[in-house]
């Protein structure tokens, strides 16, 4: 196990969180070191090469601030667990098979590993058997339920909804200016700064479009960065159409829409199509929930960059010309592309697992996919599936109106925001995912909305504050972070 220098600096911040800070700030922190998912913090050469990332590092800390002797939470712990148990149950399913499976059907079926260096085709396999990366992606499973957990913990504190809210405001923009800044250094000498930042080992891909420099940021590939922007442009979007912080939130995501169209991922586009189209469809179905207020604001910023985008081509005619060839090259033309096959053969790979292993499962990480849904299939088999329809449907909780608008409960309101923002964040993964891994924006949403919307009444249930405004007194309870 190596330390990388990025491994290093979180070490110090950490200890810092740890010896001076509070929960709230050690959560803040983890959820900052989800911006570097193309770094390493920590390497492991006996297995493979393959890294941890930051934001499972800094994890960690937050997992020392909480088992603390001085920290106080051991008795919330039982609580956390208990709402998130339908994802305790898929992780812990989903290790197991990881370390059994492979071995149980090993050779029944051929697969394309999730590292495979030495591939001669876009569609070579290698028969099914344990490597290291059944171990990888079970580490990363119990990283995002450890981000579930500390997420529930953090609400039940005081103040820490409203922690949470700035942070990921405070993410999204980092994240603009991160992606901006790599996009408009690409071909000059700043570019190898932001290289020495991907040390992680992944594909690092560095691609343009017809002339467009694809946005990436610190991440391996444009669609995980769009993945990223994706998650906090709808937690945001919810937020902000449920009157929480409107000024903060609205022009947030009005800067993520953007950033998501300029970005030349095909992930984007349909992830913004799909959102768009629960967004009409929400109001179709549910009338007497609608915010007339922020959908007439919606219209107005609709139609002002319809304005702004009309004036600009026809400022520069052959602009139009270069974005439409760019998106149809990664839209339309794309399904025909090489790239495209290859990943419907890797998602076909789950449905054969799931019969290869009789609907047990062959273990996440024994192949490679490119959706989460059919990884999921494969990977976990029905035990998994089922475990994780229980638990989408303990977060989103769609009998309720909080998970589609604004409730006369301050705390039902703001949970309902975050489980629609954990449930549509799983769309890119729907798209791009490798393995059966929900994620950590997925399980930091849905912890947050767990604790503020359980299904029973917790241990102790935190009063929720008379005031419209999130602030620091937000659902306060006993304790101080």
């Amino acid at each position: 196990m190596q330390l990388t220098f990025i491994g290093l600096i979180q070490l110090v911040f950490g200890g810092v969180i740890f010896f001076g800070g509070s929960l709230r700030h050690a959560v803040t922190f983890m959820i900052i070191s989800g911006l570097f998912a193309g770094s390493a913090a920590i390497v492991l050469p006996g297995l493979g090469g393959s890294s941890i990332p930051p934001i499972q590092f800094a994890c960690l800390i937050v997992y020392m601030r909480i088992l603390a002797p001085r920290g106080g939470f051991l008795a919330l712990l039982p609580e956390a667990i208990r709402a998130n148990r339908w994802l305790a149950l898929y992780t812990f399913y989903g290790v197991a098979t990881a370390m059994i499976a492979p071995r149980l059907f090993a050779n029944q079926i051929d697969v394309t590993p999730l590292r495979f260096d030495d591939a001669r085709t876009l569609f070579d396999t290698v028969p099914l058997a344990p490597s290291t990366q059944n171990i990888t992606t079970s580490v990363y499973m119990l990283g995002t339920f450890a981000v579930a957990v500390a997420a529930y913990l953090v609400t039940r504190l005081r103040g820490g909804v409203a922690t949470v809210i700035t942070a990921a405001i405070l993410v999204s923009w980092l994240h603009i200016v991160l992606g901006l800044l790599t996009a408009m250094a690409a071909g000059t000498p700043l570019n190898a700064v932001f290289e020495v930042m991907r040390n992680g080992s992944y594909a690092q891909l560095d691609q343009s479009v017809g002339g467009f420099v694809r946005i990436r940021g610190f991440f391996p590939e444009s669609s995980s960065y769009a993945d990223f922007a994706f998650a906090y442009f709808t937690l945001n979007a919810e937020l902000w159409y449920r009157s929480i912080w409107p000024r903060e939130t609205g022009i947030t995501a009005l800067a993520l829409a953007i950033l998501l169209v300029i970005s030349t991922s095909s992930t984007a586009y349909l992830a913004l199509a799909a959102y768009l189209a629960f967004f009409i469809l929400r109001i179709i179905m549910m009338p007497h929930l609608a915010q007339l207020g922020r959908m007439k604001q919606l219209l107005v910023a609709t139609l002002a960059g319809l304005l702004v985008m009309s004036v600009a081509f026809l400022a520069a005619p052959q602009l139009l010309s270069s974005v439409s060839d760019m998106i149809l090259h990664m839209t339309v033309d794309k399904s025909d592309s090489d790239s495209a096959q290859q990943r419907l053969f890797w998602a076909m790979q789950g449905l054969e697992a799931f019969k290869a292993s009789y609907g047990l499962g062959v273990g996440p990480g024994s192949f490679r996919s490119s959706s989460l849904v059919t990884s999921m299939i494969g990977s976990t088999g029905v035990a998994g599936c089922g475990a994780f329809l229980a638990y989408a449907y303990s977060v989103f909780q769609p009998t309720r109106h909080s998970s589609f608008g604004v409730s006369a409960d301050l705390a039902l309101t703001i949970g309902g925001a975050f489980a629609t923002a954990a449930l549509l964040a799983l769309i890119p993964a729907c798209l791009i995912a490798p393995s059966a891994d929900l994620g950590s924006n997925v399980a930091l949403f849905a912890g947050v909305a767990v604790a503020l919307r359980p299904l029973a009444p917790p241990r102790q249930a935190p009063p929720v504050a008379a005031a419209t405004d999130p602030g620091p007194a937000l659902l306060p309870s006993a304790m101080e972070g």
